[in-house]
């Protein structure tokens, strides 16, 4: 009988609880709440205004992320097309970086600053807008030539046939097949292509 008293005892005893705010071991009063984890007052205010604030900033972060889906929905399709070339001719920048004009041979070393070069495309957006995002038909092309000399489309022909092969150029001279750049393709090319450039931006240390 004696030996069932102490183990009921033992039983009701209260163990020790550790603070969820201050992280000290203490042991919970008779009138305490199975869910309670605070010590002392004090703590249980912190732990009352910690939960609030993680409250505060959820809320804050599904407001932004609404806000950030709903200007999405409402881009246009030219402003897509806009960002995903931004991003396409950043990475021919970066992937073309240290090779020179691929119309008149000029290094970057040869110009006071790398943004004398441009994304050149061979065969132009405005001709053959479905070749726009065809790596095969862009490549690193100073002002002068991309601009200037509106391509300089003879000299890039000779030194991409000598870069790409004869084969592959005759393959993007000769590409009539259309592309229905949609939205969701536009959003895609832009995503591939910032981590592309992103990737080799970091392994050569380019800033």
């Amino acid at each position: 009988m004696h030996a069932l008293r102490q183990s009921k005892a033992r039983a009701t005893k209260p163990r020790q609880k550790r603070c969820a705010n201050c992280k000290a071991h203490y042991l919970p009063g008779p009138n305490a709440q199975p869910f309670e984890k605070w010590c002392s007052i004090d703590c249980a205010v912190a732990l009352s205004r910690a939960a609030q604030d993680k409250a505060r900033e959820r809320k804050r972060l599904r407001e932004a992320r609404e806000h950030r889906e709903r200007k999405i929905a409402l881009k246009p399709r030219t402003k897509w097309l806009q960002e995903a070339q931004v991003a396409f001719n950043s990475y021919i920048r970066a992937r073309d970086a240290g090779k020179p004009c691929i119309s008149c041979g000029t290094a970057e070393q040869e110009r006071w600053r790398a943004s004398h070069f441009d994304a050149g495309h061979y065969r132009s957006t405005g001709s053959a807008p479905h070749m726009r995002f065809n790596v095969f038909n862009c490549y690193s092309q100073c002002v002068r030539c991309n601009r200037d000399l509106s391509g300089n489309a003879v000299e890039y022909r000779k030194n991409l046939a000598r870069r790409i092969s004869v084969q592959r150029l005759f393959r993007v001279e000769h590409d009539q097949e259309l592309r229905s750049f949609d939205i969701v393709y536009l959003r895609r090319v832009k995503s591939i292509f910032s981590k592309r450039a992103r990737h080799i931006t970091r392994l050569r240390g380019i800033t």
